[in-house]
């Protein structure tokens, strides 16, 4: 056990590595960038587990975040949740809500567990560290582990300070620009909604 475990982080250390050079690289600022950087990350990965001898863990992976009693707004992880299995090729990824609705964890880590999964990632979908990362989801995953001897696990860190982060912004503020002074199309966030942005030439005065 010690042995695959070894091997395991070993195969994670390195995929992390390259990504890690990859998203620090200038191609970061050119459009299209998550899509290059998934398929490096994937490609890092296809070659680590398919290595002579490879003992690698079968990694699954929960996306989890806060739930709300808004339908949309769960159903935004659920698209999320689609778009990161499509683009990353992980064959074992399900959605979780820390309360509020449901699945909670315990259910997606069962079902990642029922799918073959030797150690289980639990990647909260927050922007920022705080009590829900640092004590909630923690002791959550660990009551869902209980009921799965053997059957490794850790809390990934929440999105933070990455370098893609910029670019998103960058990307939502690009999209709004062209909205608003070219006629371009709302982004996929506002359109079809009442809400959005909105050019206002100062407020008027009482």
């Amino acid at each position: 056990t010690s042995t695959r475990t070894a091997s395991a982080h070993d195969t994670m250390s390195h995929t992390c590595a390259n990504a890690v050079k990859l998203v620090n690289s200038p191609i970061v600022t050119h459009q299209g960038a998550y899509r290059r950087a998934a398929r490096h990350v994937r490609w890092v990965r296809a070659s680590a587990e398919a290595g002579p001898g490879s003992t690698a863990e079968k990694l699954g992976v929960v996306i989890v975040d806060h739930g709300s009693r808004r339908k949309a707004s769960n159903d935004l992880l659920e698209e999320f949740v689609r778009m990161y299995r499509e683009e990353t090729g992980r064959p074992i990824v399900e959605l979780a809500h820390m309360e509020l609705c449901e699945p909670g964890i315990d259910v997606a880590f069962s079902r990642c567990v029922e799918q073959g999964a030797t150690l289980v990632a639990v990647s909260p979908f927050f922007l920022s560290p705080g009590r829900h990362w640092q004590e909630d989801i923690p002791a959550l995953t660990a009551e869902a582990a209980s009921k799965h001897p053997g059957v490794g696990y850790f809390v990934a860190a929440p999105l933070g300070l990455h370098p893609l982060m910029a670019t998103i912004v960058e990307s939502r503020l690009e999209t709004c620009m062209a909205h608003l002074t070219t006629g371009g199309g709302k982004c996929d966030v506002c359109d079809g909604t009442k809400f959005g942005c909105k050019l206002v030439k100062g407020a008027a005065s009482e």
